[in-house]
């Protein structure tokens, strides 16, 4: 007994240590001139904002010393703290623009303005923010999103299709060199080995391109592999990407595995594919495709938009975006943050510290563990059941069924038919 409390006491030691290091503690609201002169953001989204003082909203009592979009209502509201009144705008769900882009003149070319990043960079480091982008060898990702914040689609900036050599379909591919492309007209390819795509050189995939597997096949990307609209793959086989490789791939391959050893990027856009098991990779797209199962470790940033996954799971990834799309299950761990916008999941764990926000979402049964925490905006659930020093902030959402051990939760005006402690 008394080695079972010493357990408990120090979970709650490491967790509460814990905590103090991921962003549920959130940024501190200081001017800085002046360490008593608030600094209150016009425009708050999905986003803690540390007050440390009594606050009201709209002229009522607001229950935490911190401001969170998340538990806010959209729309203006005011903010008042030591008799002063601050005006803000509240927004926590995306514009409905999508990334659907075309080739212009050398320019990829977008309906709405989008913040471009290299994948190859490890780091949300802005190259430009613009309608519009020049095209290379050299690829980009266009991430769409609000002056709040709020992400609703993802790009790809295609590489330049000049200086390509016209690969031959008579004979099984064989390690790359340069720039190749494969035409339809000469299609199917086939794969029969372990084959390489070298740093700084790609395959390009024309549309409408068919590659045969054989022998379980591998096309190991450690340059690029790029399609340029859909593509089929048959048979059982690998893309495994790796170093600084990226893939952008369009595909039917229903037996088909995507790998990662680090890599700069993988992006699946309308594709349907087995299963992927990503380690360290910097950039994850999948978008507008299916996947059976998703396994994702370490990878910078994530964005899962209008896609259906079976079984996902998640850990160590700090940005994690899910919009509109459909799981099964997700497992959630070892410190992560995803975000989820018009999404359904039928079961969802949360553990380690990790930290779920869900706006105007759907879930069959959450469990949350180990200082799991979950917030929830206009949102439906059946079961929630919070165990190990777990926190759920419910704000104008529902459940059927609330279980807590250990935890606690945070009703704000929300309905919940029956509590269990």
């Amino acid at each position: 007994m008394r080695e079972k409390t010493l357990k408990r006491k120090l979970l709650l030691l490491i967790t509460t240590l814990l905590m103090l290091f991921i962003s549920v503690v959130g940024l501190p609201a200081t001017d800085s001139t002046s360490q008593t002169t608030l600094k209150i953001p016009a425009k708050l989204g999905i986003q803690k904002i540390d007050i440390e003082k009594n606050i009201k909203v709209d002229g009522k009592n607001y229950p935490f010393t911190f401001l969170d979009g998340m538990l806010l209502a959209d729309g203006t509201r005011k903010i008042t703290i030591d008799n002063r009144t601050y005006t803000i705008q509240v927004k926590t769900m995306p514009d409905p623009v999508k990334a659907d882009g075309s080739v212009e003149y050398y320019t990829f070319v977008l309906e709405g303005t989008a913040t471009f990043y290299d994948p190859t960079v490890r780091e949300l480091k802005t190259v430009a923010a613009s309608k519009e982008m020049s095209i290379s060898e050299k690829m980009y990702i266009g991430v769409i999103k609000d002056d709040f914040g709020n992400i609703s689609d993802v790009a790809f900036v295609p590489p330049t299709l000049e200086k390509l050599d016209i690969l031959d379909s008579q004979n099984p591919i064989s390690n790359i060199s340069g720039r190749k492309f494969l035409l339809s007209s000469k299609s199917p390819y086939r794969i029969i080995s372990r084959t390489i795509i070298p740093e700084n050189s790609a395959l390009i995939l024309e549309n409408g391109v068919t590659l045969i597997n054989s022998l379980n096949a591998e096309l190991n990307i450690k340059g690029s592999l790029v399609t340029t609209g859909p593509a089929t793959i048959l048979g059982s086989g690998t893309l495994s990407v790796s170093g600084s490789g990226i893939l952008y791939a369009s595909v039917l391959g229903t037996e088909l595995k995507v790998t990662s050893d680090r890599g700069a990027l993988v992006f699946l856009d309308n594709s349907d594919i087995l299963d992927m098991n990503l380690v360290m990779p910097n950039f994850v797209v999948i978008r507008n495709s299916s996947l059976r199962s998703a396994k994702i470790n370490g990878a910078y940033a994530v964005y899962i938009i209008d896609s259906n996954i079976t079984e996902l799971e998640v850990k160590n990834c700090g940005n994690v975006i899910i919009n509109n799309s459909s799981i099964g299950k997700m497992d959630l761990g070892m410190v992560s943050k995803v975000v989820a916008y018009s999404s359904g999941f039928s079961t969802l764990n949360i553990s380690d510290l990790s930290v779920m926000a869900l706006v105007s979402s759907k879930v069959n049964t959450v469990s949350t563990d180990r200082g799991g925490v979950i917030k929830a905006k206009n949102s439906e659930f059946g079961t929630i059941a919070l165990q190990n020093y777990s926190i759920a902030y419910l704000y104008k959402s529902s459940s059927q069924t609330l279980s807590v051990e250990n935890s606690k939760y945070y009703n704000l005006e929300s309905k919940i038919g029956k509590v269990i402690k």
